[in-house]
């Protein structure tokens, strides 16, 4: 998903796929001539891939590269001109706790995570002088469709309060609690706003306490 903020009214929500370079185009090209200028940029590009390095094949190390990597490269190139003609923006990159602290079963997506952090890095120092501030919020367990699909797979007899807390006890998460996106949102309304006017190149973790790595 790539969710733009403009200065002057609603935009009506438009579909594109991210993987697709000239979607990513014409959504944020659109966006801007709706709306008049673009001021923050927001990335986040879901869905994980299961499995160990010999399991994943080409095809979805492939996958895992254009949606969590290239997607985010194609949305930062096309409202760059945007950001820099406003005076500047905000660019926030959702990211993972997996992306400092891989695992063996989730592989591709956890390399291309550690690019991406890599690369909102970069960003925040190469788009400074344009005061283009670029951020990452790391994620653990959200409870979002994602999850909402993994639960009603693996445990559809299980009621929703009973799977989430059952989870984040083996997660071992210290809060107790899987996260709401509600949470999450908050973060990314802190670091989109003035108040946070000081802050670029920084990875704040929305995980309950669940990420280890310094």
């Amino acid at each position: 998903m790539c969710s733009l903020s403009a200065r002057k009214s609603a935009f009506s929500p438009k579909r594109a796929t991210l993987r697709k370079k000239p979607d990513v185009n014409a959504f944020v090209e659109a966006a801007a001539g709706a709306l008049g200028g673009i001021d923050i940029l927001i990335n986040a590009a879901g869905q994980s891939v299961m499995g160990y390095f010999f399991d994943i094949t080409d095809e979805q190390w492939q996958e895992q590269i254009d949606l969590k990597y290239f997607s985010v490269i194609h949305a930062v190139r096309a409202a760059y001109p945007y950001l820099k003609q406003a005076g500047g923006g905000r660019i926030v990159n959702i990211n993972a706790t997996l992306a400092k602290e891989p695992e063996r079963h989730m592989v591709a997506t956890a390399a291309t995570r550690a690019g991406l952090l890599n690369l909102s890095k970069t960003l925040a120092h190469e788009l400074a002088p344009d005061n283009i501030l670029v951020n990452s919020v790391s994620l653990g367990l959200i409870r979002t469709d994602q999850w909402e699909r993994r639960r009603k797979k693996n445990a559809p007899d299980m009621a929703p309060a009973e799977y989430y807390a059952d989870l984040a006890q083996k997660r071992n998460i210290p809060l107790g609690r899987v996260g709401e996106a509600e949470e999450v949102a908050s973060v990314i309304l802190f670091l989109s706003s003035a108040r946070a006017s000081y802050v670029s190149g920084s990875t704040v973790e929305v995980a309950g306490g669940i990420g280890k790595a310094l």
